[in-house]
């Protein structure tokens, strides 16, 4: 485990201000480019600043998945009807994860906390809240900052979910996440990482990662970094979260390529359309796929 992972931290350290727990470096934080890209990037993210413009008759009001979309991939394993004492989410965003498990599946919590390092996207979590009270019994706690160090009390949370995160993250401060990841989860506690780390086989992300290196000026080592099974299985034991968790599975997601989609930002002819129209034989599909998810396979 690291040493980051062992640093102390509480809400005692954080100002709450509108909802949210800011920490008290809070002004350092917003100077760091990766907190100004996602503070961008949070402010029309997948379109979900339309819940800031909703009126009473309108369909997205009445029906959430017209601003969500359906999530997939792990989050169809998840159980009807579960009831946990604490959840963290990793990177938030506007609770979409949350929000689908609390309509769909009638997940229950009685305290909910989510950490997202993008003020805007938090803010929109609150709104996002008020118009479809998901959760509707649980304490909610908002934290603005980075995961690597949690504000939380070791073996405190029931269940830790992620979607679609860990791929932003950089090798070294993934590793400290997953270790105080461990260090908050209970024993037996239970995890999903939906969609979270890039394959490294996957033939799109080769051919990519070859893009990438022919300008090392603007070469971002997050994009570089991709998985096997065998090394996210290394991670998590690492971590401690096998210790704490041995029942789990990391398998390849149900999305596959074989082009990248876009380079430099530019669509690349067809690609789409191939890759969707992929369909592997099960010997093929750790190679192919996009990525893979790890959870808790005791859901139930």
């Amino acid at each position: 485990m690291s040493q980051l992972a062992n640093i102390k931290s509480s809400l005692n350290d954080f100002e709450l201000r509108d909802g949210i727990y800011f920490p008290n470096d809070y002004e350092q934080l917003n100077n760091t480019q990766h907190k100004k890209r996602w503070d961008a990037i949070g402010k029309t993210y997948y379109g979900s600043q339309k819940v800031e413009k909703l009126a009473d008759t309108s369909p997205i009001k009445q029906d959430y998945t017209l601003l969500t979309g359906t999530p997939g991939g792990t989050w169809n394993k998840f159980p009807l009807n579960k009831s946990v004492g604490s959840i963290l989410e990793i990177g938030c965003g506007y609770g979409r994860a949350p929000l689908h498990l609390s309509k769909a599946k009638n997940l229950k919590c009685e305290k909910y906390y989510g950490i997202d390092i993008s003020e805007p996207l938090l803010r929109r979590l609150i709104k996002v809240k008020q118009e479809y009270n998901f959760f509707p019994e649980a304490e909610f706690n908002l934290i603005c900052n980075s995961a690597e160090i949690m504000p939380l009390e070791d073996n405190s949370i029931d269940l830790v979910i992620s979607n679609c995160v860990f791929m932003h993250i950089p090798d070294a401060q993934l590793r400290n996440l997953l270790a105080d990841i461990s260090r908050v989860l209970k024993p037996g506690g239970i995890f999903v990482f939906n969609h979270s780390f890039h394959n490294k086989s996957c033939p799109s992300h080769i051919i990519h990662n070859f893009i990438r290196r022919l300008n090392p000026f603007v070469r971002n080592p997050v994009y570089l970094k991709q998985y096997t099974s065998a090394e996210i299985n290394e991670m998590l034991a690492t971590a401690g979260i096998k210790a704490k968790c041995p029942q789990y599975s990391v398998e390849p997601t149900q999305e596959y390529a074989i082009l990248p989609e876009t380079i430099k930002g530019i669509p690349l002819p067809f690609a789409n359309a191939i890759n969707r129209s992929l369909k592997p034989s099960d010997s093929l599909k750790e190679t192919l796929a996009y990525g893979f998810s790890a959870y808790s396979t005791q859901l139930d």
